[in-house]
């Protein structure tokens, strides 16, 4: 057999003298984003950085290869693009002078989020945290390689939408493992097809975690809300708009609306000015009205009364 290479997009070898993945198609002369690592980079001497997935305020997520253990991993750079930069060609970080005592904090935030979550590597609904390391003058964080789509695209392959047979047998898991976060002090501020995960097993798996002022409106990052999927209280990063478990429990009920019916609920900060939301049971009768009412009382508008 000649020699072999990586495909810095699904992580699969093939042969040398070949340039398109016969995997995946990825074409290795794909130009790679000067502001993130570029792919083939050796990251704590164990780690092979591919491309670039996914990125927002709090940093960046790329396909991986642990090369100890022989398996793909995902790898997340804490990287906050307002308040640092790439060194020119290397994979070092340079903070901004004045953004010093921010960059750190947030930092901190980070790593102890991460920490915690590793603590709860032990739950099949939660993305496990494999490992964690300081490098390039920023922190990162290693967690187990998905198999499996998000729910977004599950959905798209399903006829937009599932049964509550369906759903009933597959979230319950994940309603557990959330009240495990809350009880653990985590929130996740970010449930919605696009952060949760369908493996191969059928089991879903919750991934995406990020530090608060990324999920708050002007909280000092730049923020990523889901436009349907965001509790009204993401919108301020006011002291009046605390969050806490029942932000949680306003993005797992639109989750749910939106597997539901099909449809994508109406943004919450729009429905403050004008709530026009339509019970789910009206858009599918085959939703139980129980189960309907649950949800629309988990995407009331008032915190208070998400119960």
């Amino acid at each position: 057999m000649g020699e072999r290479k990586f495909c810095y997009k699904c992580m699969e070898k093939y042969d040398a003298h070949l340039h398109v993945c016969p995997h995946c198609g990825y074409d290795e002369a794909t130009p790679a984003n000067p502001a993130y690592i570029t792919p083939g980079t050796l990251l704590h001497d164990r780690y092979l950085v591919g491309i670039l997935l996914e990125y927002n305020g709090e940093g960046a997520t790329y396909a991986g290869y642990d090369v100890s253990t022989d398996c793909k991993v995902l790898l997340r750079e804490y990287m906050p693009i307002n308040l640092c930069t790439r060194v020119k060609n290397k994979a070092t970080i340079s903070v901004n002078y004045n953004d010093l005592a921010k960059y750190k904090a947030f930092m901190a935030e980070y790593t102890e989020l991460n920490k915690s979550l590793a603590r709860l590597r032990n739950d099949s609904n939660i993305n496990p945290v494999l490992d964690m390391f300081a490098e390039n003058n920023t922190t990162y964080t290693v967690f187990e390689h998905i198999d499996g789509v998000k729910i977004l695209d599950f959905l798209k392959e399903n006829a937009g939408e599932l049964s509550w047979e369906q759903v009933s047998k597959i979230f319950p898991p994940l309603f557990t493992t959330i009240g495990r976060l809350h009880n653990a002090g985590i929130i996740h501020r970010a449930i919605s097809p696009d952060t949760v995960y369908i493996t191969k097993k059928g089991e879903l798996r919750l991934s995406s975690f990020c530090i608060s002022a990324v999920r708050t409106a002007n909280a000092g990052l730049e923020y990523e809300l889901f436009k349907g999927y965001a509790a009204p209280e993401q919108y301020s990063a006011s002291s009046s708009s605390r969050q806490g478990s029942w932000t949680d429990v306003y993005g797992i009920c639109a989750l749910l609306y939106r597997a539901l019916t099909g449809c994508m609920p109406d943004d919450s900060i729009n429905r403050t000015k004008h709530d026009d939301l339509h019970e789910p049971h009206m858009l599918n009768s085959q939703i139980p009205q129980h189960v309907s009412r649950v949800i629309m009382n988990g995407m009331n508008l008032e915190s208070s009364n998400r119960v």
